[in-house]
């Protein structure tokens, strides 16, 4: 059996009640905490749009330009054709 350290000291130490001032302080802490976890998600998002858009900009200009460089069959689609159609002309 466990022998206690200081018998009876357990009765003496009761949890002082905080005055409503601190409580509002540490409410209005958590609230502020918890606002800047809001705003950095809404621009870690912003930021992984605007990543992502960057990336289909690049990926459609190399796309682009390899299509100026490689040689296309003539019966072949491509996205900027030699030979242009009738139905490539929008005039």
């Amino acid at each position: 059996m466990r022998q206690e350290r200081f018998p009876g000291l357990e009765a003496e130490m009761e949890q002082a009640q905080l005055p409503d001032w601190e409580k509002n302080l540490i409410d209005d802490a958590i609230e502020h905490a918890e606002r800047r976890i809001e705003d950095e998600k809404h621009r870690a998002r912003r930021r992984a749009v605007q990543l992502a858009r960057e990336q289909g900009y690049h990926r459609l200009a190399v796309e682009i330009d390899v299509a100026r460089r490689s040689r296309v069959n003539p019966g072949q689609l491509s996205l900027l054709p030699q030979d242009p159609t009738l139905f490539d002309h929008v005039s």
